[in-house]
C-alpha cells in the first residue's frame, strides 16, 4: 500500500499554532496540509493510501490522536469544498441566465442592425455577436470546468479524510566511526 511519510519531532508541530481550537478540532499546520495534499496527487487514485507519521517513540501514544485530528481536519475541509461546489453551482446557474439572456439581447439587436446594410452596422453586428457568446465563457467555465477541478480537490480530502494513520518510529542513523 502506497504510504505519504511526514516525519514530526513533537506534537505541536503537526498543528496551525494560530488555531486555538481544542486538540480534536485543531487545524493541521497550513505547509503540512499543502504538501500531504500534494503528495496525494503522487499516488495513483485507485490504490488504497496511508500516512504514516515519523517521530520520536514518546510520540506512540499519541497515534489515536494524531489520526482523528488528521481525519477531522480533511472531513472540515471536504465539507468546506462541498459547500463551495454547490454555492458555485448556484451562481453558475445565474451566470448562466444572465449570459442567454445577453446572448438573445445582442442575436436581437444584431439582427435589427442587419437590416440597415451599411458596413458600420456590419461590423457593431458582428461585435455584439461576440459579446453574446463571450456572455456565456463564464457560466460554462464555471459549471463544466471549475466543477471538474473541484471534483478532483474533493477527490484528494476524501481520500486524506479516510486514509489509516500508522506510526513508526524515528531511529536516528548511527554515527560513523573514523578508521577501524
Amino acid at each position: 500500500m502506497p504510504a505519504i511519510e511526514m516525519r514530526i519531532d513533537s506534537l505541536p508541530q503537526l498543528f496551525d499554532s494560530l488555531d486555538p481550537a481544542p486538540f480534536h478540532d485543531r487545524a493541521l499546520d497550513r505547509e503540512a496540509e499543502a504538501w500531504l495534499r500534494e503528495s496525494v496527487d503522487e499516488v495513483p487514485s485507485r490504490e488504497p493510501l496511508e500516512l504514516v507519521v515519523r517521530g520520536p517513540e514518546g510520540l506512540r501514544g499519541s497515534l489515536p490522536e494524531i489520526e482523528a485530528v488528521v481525519h477531522a481536519h480533511f472531513r472540515r475541509a471536504l465539507e468546506h469544498e462541498e459547500w463551495k461546489l454547490r454555492r458555485r453551482m448556484r451562481i453558475g446557474r445565474l451566470a448562466l441566465l444572465i449570459g442567454l439572456a445577453v446572448l438573445a439581447v445582442t442575436l436581437l439587436a444584431r439582427h435589427l442592425l442587419h437590416s440597415v446594410h451599411t458596413p458600420g452596422a456590419d461590423v457593431l453586428g458582428e461585435g455584439l455577436l461576440i459579446v453574446g457568446w463571450v456572455g456565456l465563457w463564464r457560466p460554462a467555465e464555471m459549471l463544466l470546468f471549475e466543477r471538474l477541478e473541484n471534483s478532483a480537490d474533493r477527490a484528494v480530502l476524501r481520500r486524506l479524510s479516510r486514509s489509516p494513520v500508522r506510526f513508526r518510529a524515528q531511529v536516528d542513523a548511527p554515527a560513523m566511526t573514523a578508521g577501524r
